[in-house]
């Protein structure tokens, strides 16, 4: 009878075990991967994948975001787009990083307005560490009329190790227009 008790409690910790280890599989992501851009915006080393750039993301990703809906959307205004940085990519400048990291925002020629840049970072099991939203104001320069948003400095508050970063860019008419990831790494 006893041993009847052992094995079945010895079992219901091996269940309960394995149920927690494929709930944390399910949500693990690869934060390994690392394009390495220095402080100037040059790519050192990058990787063939979908970091950096215009993805959609899925309604797990999505709702990393949802205590950031709530951010003011007021006089905001939707370019007519996003456009790839000096790697053919938005990706953020340094990384690795010390204490922060800069991102830096393209739009069509003439596009002058304010939007709302939200950016989560998590880690590998996709548990939110650093979320915030940040007004941008895109402004006109140059004979060109190229539009860019002003510089964001991002210094979450992280040990050193390698995360991710969503971000997404809003306005009042257009949630989440442009999204994309990337993963970083803190020394």
């Amino acid at each position: 009878m006893k041993t009847t008790i052992v094995l079945l409690a010895l079992m219901s910790t091996l269940i309960c075990y394995s149920c927690n280890k494929s709930k944390d599989s399910a949500n693990k992501i690869d934060v390994s991967a690392q394009w390495q851009v220095d402080n100037s915006g040059q790519l050192i080393a990058g990787l063939a994948d979908n970091q950096w750039q215009s993805v959609n993301f899925t309604t797990a990703e999505l709702n990393l975001f949802a205590s950031l809906d709530t951010a003011s959307l007021a006089g905001t205004a939707t370019p007519g787009a996003v456009l790839a940085g000096n790697l053919n990519r938005n990706s953020v400048t340094p990384n690795p990083f010390l204490s922060t990291f800069n991102l830096y925002l393209r739009f069509n020629n003439g596009y002058a307005g304010q939007l709302l840049l939200k950016s989560v970072v998590v880690d590998s099991l996709m548990n939110p560490l650093d979320k915030r939203a940040d007004r941008l104001q895109a402004t006109v320069f140059g004979p060109e009329n190229v539009s860019s948003s002003n510089n964001i400095s991002i210094s979450p508050n992280l040990p050193a190790g390698r995360y991710r970063v969503y971000f997404t860019l809003s306005s009042a008419t257009n949630q989440h227009f442009y999204t994309m990831w990337g993963n970083i790494q803190k020394k």
